[in-house]
């Protein structure tokens, strides 16, 4: 989802969620400038930022390090 913040600025705003088995969520909401965009993909960013809320919420890094982006060829 993109925001507009102000007329000359966009910004990206993420937010993941995650609710356990007992009913307890974890949630990420971040917020960035476009500018942090301009050294890769939205998808990879994306991923990345999904990875590291998905440690945050309590998921071993073998289980996170399973996550990749597949290209179809």
């Amino acid at each position: 989802m993109i925001d507009m913040e102000n007329e000359n600025e966009q910004m990206l705003k993420i937010d993941f969620a995650f609710t356990d088995e007992f009913g307890q969520e974890s949630r990420l909401t971040k917020t960035f400038t476009d500018a942090v965009l301009e050294h890769g993909s939205y998808l990879e960013f994306l991923v990345d930022e999904f990875k590291h809320f998905m440690l945050g919420a309590g998921f071993s890094q073998k289980t996170v390090s399973k996550i990749q982006i597949i290209e179809e060829k």
